[in-house]
């Protein structure tokens, strides 16, 4: 949304030139569009154009609102405190009421801020409209885009991201680095299942639905597999001789303007390869696993440049494929009649937050006004962002705590800018440029970096208008602290609930969404299912582990001596997870290829998940503290490999050893943490 951001600020600058009035407006033309390009989080691109639309309404209401009660005090501050109880609690229906809550706010804040004369108040409202309808004609013409160029710009930011996956783990580096680039692979993969739920698949691309689905998922299995070997044959320091040409190949495969001639050398290469092998011996596997990569991805390739057509092959798409429901494995709820009075423990989230932040809003007024007359605002808006994007108490804290650090940080960060860049008009609104697309860039990767570049703006627009003085600085990092202490008070105070019931339900949700595609494997494997169902029940597993992790590291602060331990098995449901990519696949492959009839390896297979169901209700309880955490050692599931028969197929293979690594993660999930020796510490 940089491009709307762009247009925002010619516009804005065209409109103070024509109407003559103070240049201060500009920074606000920047503000309102960053603020509209960022609230938008609704899933579709129809979506998105439709809430970016609504926008504008909203924006020029909320002036209207402020200019009219500007010159009633009390009104003024009633109605910040209403505003802010309303834009957290309409929260609860979506993320487009969320969207228009927030912009709400921001427009009123921003009126307050500004405090536009009679003579200066149209040209605000231009350029307040101006800078949101920008990003509305963004949205709407990204509306528009051609679903097959969709289509190819999604499998080329997976041969992107599987790219760097593999360099970061062919060379040393941290581990929260790997996991992060395969985060991307697996979102990627998200993003082409909702293009297929979108647009019929065969009309834009030489494939069925479930074709598709099953050629990228098998690009993102092997890319993570292959992955798990660079790293292992790294620390082991055992890469073999021929791992360069290997890793080669896939390089060219990956690369986004490989030539066909080289793209074909390479599927050659993989072909011999794996025609050669067989299953290859230890020393063998990191080749046949570059090689297993570099195919998947060629045929990916290959499908993508196949015209599409509207005759359908055998397997026909079967939509469920595509469509993961956000129900599935659960429970059905019992109705049951609503009683008079809810007590308060039993509110939504948002009603609960609604009046905690109401109540923060007016005694961060009162500090506010106390600390400054004329900055209360910067408090106000400390305190209504702290409850932004959370439902817990402990999401609070780590947002209050990371906003004062943000905002400290850009305060050193911005005045240091100033001071080099001499105090130059062009050079500060360059700044301003950077720090904006850093924020949008990194905003969403951690809050931290949404105060940081924020503040660093602030700084570079008082240096533009002459007015950058030590006391205003110090009253920013004041009220903003000021704000968020409050708000976190209030949060622990008032109507406080636990946060720990939140995190249990997302990881509820998890071991739901995991006992779902194992009751797809064991339908597939047992004949009587085609294992169309393993996509969506994997997305919906995907889905739930990012919630667990986002929680998580939402709540870092909160956690204090337990975020090693919670960031530990959030490590392990990733491995249960990954896992399960494998699982899937083979799962849908059994699906497509078997005769319906279980054989002896489907036997063992079927015997294997059930033991994975077992220990995944153990872990389950582990996490609802309930029970002894563990149930009686058995022998893991990887030693009952023998027990497959001699023409077991590759699905079958696939699927137990699978099912052995999530068993894995899940004994480990279940083991007791070690304690630390009283009197030693470290």
């Amino acid at each position: 949304m940089s491009a709307g951001v762009l247009c925002s600020a010619l516009l804005a600058l065209e409109v103070v030139r024509r109407l003559h009035v103070h240049p201060g407006l500009l920074a606000m033309a920047v503000f309102l569009s960053v603020q509209a390009s960022t609230v938008v989080q609704d899933r579709t691109p129809r979506a998105r154009a439709g809430t970016a639309l609504l926008l504008v309404p909203t924006v020029t209401a909320s002036i209207a609102v402020a200019a009219l009660l500007s010159p009633h005090r009390p009104a003024v501050l009633a109605g910040f405190v209403l505003l802010t109880g309303a834009a957290t609690w309409v929260r609860r229906y979506g993320p487009r009421a969320a969207a228009i809550g927030t912009l709400a706010f921001m427009g009123y804040l921003f009126t307050l801020f500004v405090r536009p004369t009679a003579h200066e108040l149209p040209a605000f409202c231009l350029i307040a409209v101006g800078a949101v309808a920008t990003q509305a004609v963004a949205r709407a013409a990204l509306r528009f885009e051609h679903p097959r160029r969709t289509l190819l710009a999604l499998l080329a930011d997976l041969r992107s991201a599987s790219a760097a996956a593999l360099r970061s783990a062919a060379r040393p580096a941290r581990a929260g680095v790997l996991r992060t680039r395969l985060a991307r692979i697996d979102a990627v993969g998200r993003a082409l299942t909702a293009w297929q739920r979108d647009y019929p698949t065969a009309d834009h691309v030489g494939c069925s639905e479930r074709s598709l689905a099953l050629l990228v998922l098998d690009a993102r299995v092997c890319t993570e597999e292959t992955c798990d070997e660079l790293v292992r044959a790294a620390g082991a320091a055992s890469t073999g001789r021929d791992a360069p040409a290997a890793l080669a190949h896939l390089e060219t495969v990956l690369a986004p303007r490989a030539s066909s001639a080289r793209v074909e050398a390479a599927t050659a290469w993989a072909t011999r390869a794996l025609s050669s092998q067989g299953r290859p011996v230890r020393d063998d596997v990191l080749e046949y696993l570059v090689a297993r990569s570099t195919l998947a991805h060629a045929k990916l390739r290959r499908a993508e440049q196949t015209p599409g057509t509207r005759t359908l092959p055998h397997d026909a798409p079967a939509s469920s494929t595509a469509r993961p429901r956000s129900d599935v494995g659960a429970p059905p709820r019992p109705a049951r009649a609503a009683p008079r009075w809810t007590p308060w423990r039993q509110w939504a989230p948002t009603s609960r937050l609604a009046v905690q932040a109401m109540v923060a809003a007016t005694a961060a007024v009162a500090v506010g006004e106390a600390i400054s007359a004329s900055r209360w605002y910067w408090a106000v808006t400390s305190a209504f962002v702290v409850f932004a994007g959370t439902t817990t108490r402990g999401g609070v804290l780590t947002r209050a705590y990371r906003r004062v650090a943000g905002t400290a940080g850009g305060i050193v960060v911005g005045v240091g800018a100033v001071l080099l860049s001499g105090q130059h008009t062009s050079v500060l609104v360059g700044i301003s440029v950077v720090a904006v697309f850093g924020m949008l860039y990194l905003g969403p990767v951690r809050y931290v970096y949404t105060p940081f570049f924020m503040t660093v703006v602030v700084v570079a627009v008082y240096a533009m208008l002459g007015d950058l003085r030590h006391d205003v600085l110090e009253l920013r990092l004041e009220e903003t602290l000021a704000g968020a202490v409050i708000g976190v008070l209030c949060a622990y105070a008032i109507l406080s609930a636990s946060s720990h019931p939140d995190l249990v339900g997302r990881v509820r949700a998890c071991f739901r969404a995991l006992d779902a595609l194992l009751q797809v494997g064991d339908r597939t494997f047992g004949g009587r299912g085609d294992g169309h169902e393993a996509l969506a029940a994997l997305h919906e597993l995907e889905a739930a582990r990012d919630d667990v992790e986002a929680t998580v590291e939402a709540m870092s602060a909160a956690l204090l001596g337990r975020h090693e331990s919670a960031l530990e098995a959030v490590r392990l449901l990733d491995v249960v997870t990954r896992a399960c990519g494998v699982l899937a696949q083979a799962v849908m492959r059994r699906g497509a290829h078997g005769d319906g009839s279980p054989a002896d390896g489907d036997r063992v297979v079927q015997d294997a998940i059930a033991a994975v169901r077992r220990a995944a209700d153990d872990a389950r309880d582990r996490f609802d503290r309930v029970g002894d955490g563990g149930s009686a050692r058995s022998a893991p599931l990887v030693s009952r490999v023998h027990r497959l028969p001699s023409d077991a197929t590759g699905s079958q293979t696939a699927a137990l050893f699978a099912l052995a690594r999530v068993e894995w993660a899940l004994r480990r999930l279940t083991q007791p943490r070690p304690t630390r020796a009283p009197g030693r510490s470290g």
